[in-house]
């Protein structure tokens, strides 16, 4: 038998635009990525992906390879989703970002199973598919709000305060107007790119595009950056939690608007939708993700300069 891990790369990386984005869903680095694609090559004999500066895509052997195996892993997810569902109704699995999870859910998980007897099993992706082929059962993620749909429930508006790391208030550099602003050193997630710019455009700001100076992989690099002074970044509920109540960032503006975005609970199923302890899930997570927003809410009042 090949590696799984290595089955399971091929397969991501046949269903993605890229190698790198391949890597993102299943969290790893693109060089470790690449070694697992290697791996599966080596044990095969065979390329199976043809390489070129720009882009990666299958070949031949490469095609004909997932056509075979395409049937194999649909019986191994179905006898694994089967063999779940005659298990504990109270464990869950859940896809969600990094930053979400380590800043926001990880801490919270004990006194979710201590309160409900609801166990959650974190996978980090963003991807999609992993809902599809129920490689997870729902998932939290950030994104658009959107109209509402079946298999989609909304757990936290988002709204976005500029901050930085405390140490650089007293320098007098504070804007005046949004052109001030807009012309100070911005950071933003790079799967979140503009960002920026549709919050500046959202309070008024006409100028020349704002100069976005880094973009980083997730929301923690991101508060951490704006933490080490490294520039301005948006404060969102939630993932920016831990850095406002330890005061590593403090608000730069006396501007808070709607980001348009929002936490979404989705769901694999419908059937999934309707059980009662995801039921219970949904409500606990909500009623945690409005604490977090009156949190936030009292941070902007206190701390918020006039």
């Amino acid at each position: 038998m090949p590696p799984l891990e290595a089955v399971e790369a091929f397969l991501v990386a046949a269903k993605s635009r890229s190698f790198r984005a391949a890597a993102t869903a299943l969290a790893l680095s693109p060089s470790a990525f690449s070694r697992r694609i290697q791996l599966l090559e080596r044990f095969a004999g065979r390329q199976l992906f043809e390489r070129t500066s720009s882009a990666t895509f299958l070949s031949a052997d490469g095609a004909r390879y997932l056509a075979d195996i395409g049937p194999a892993i649909e019986t191994i997810l179905h006898a694994t989703r089967s063999l779940r569902q005659t298990g504990s109704d109270h464990m869950l699995r859940m896809a969600t970002s990094h930053s979400l999870a380590a800043e926001w859910l990880m801490p919270r998980l004990p006194r979710l199973l201590s309160e409900t007897g609801i166990e959650l099993d974190l996978v980090v992706s963003r991807d999609p598919d992993c809902l599809r082929t129920q490689m997870a059962d729902i998932a939290l993620w950030g994104g658009p709000t959107a109209d509402r749909k079946p298999l989609v429930d909304v757990i936290a508006n988002l709204d976005a305060v500029p901050v930085i790391a405390p140490r650089l208030t007293d320098n007098g550099s504070a804007p005046r107007t949004l052109a001030d602003l807009a012309e100070q050193p911005l950071i933003e997630v790079r799967a979140n790119a503009g960002l920026w710019r549709h919050w500046l455009h959202k309070a008024g700001y006409r100028g020349p595009p704002p100069a976005v100076i880094a973009s980083y992989d997730t929301n923690q690099l991101k508060n951490e950056a704006a933490a080490s002074g490294l520039g301005v970044a948006l404060a969102t509920p939630m993932v920016s939690e831990r850095f406002l109540a330890d005061e590593r960032l403090v608000a730069f503006a006396h501007l808070r608007l709607p980001t348009d975005q929002c936490y979404s609970l989705h769901y694999a199923s419908a059937d999934l939708r309707s059980r009662p302890h995801v039921h219970v899930l949904r409500e606990w997570l909500s009623a945690e993700a409005g604490a977090s927003v009156t949190r936030y809410d009292r941070w902007y009042a206190a701390g918020a300069p006039c």
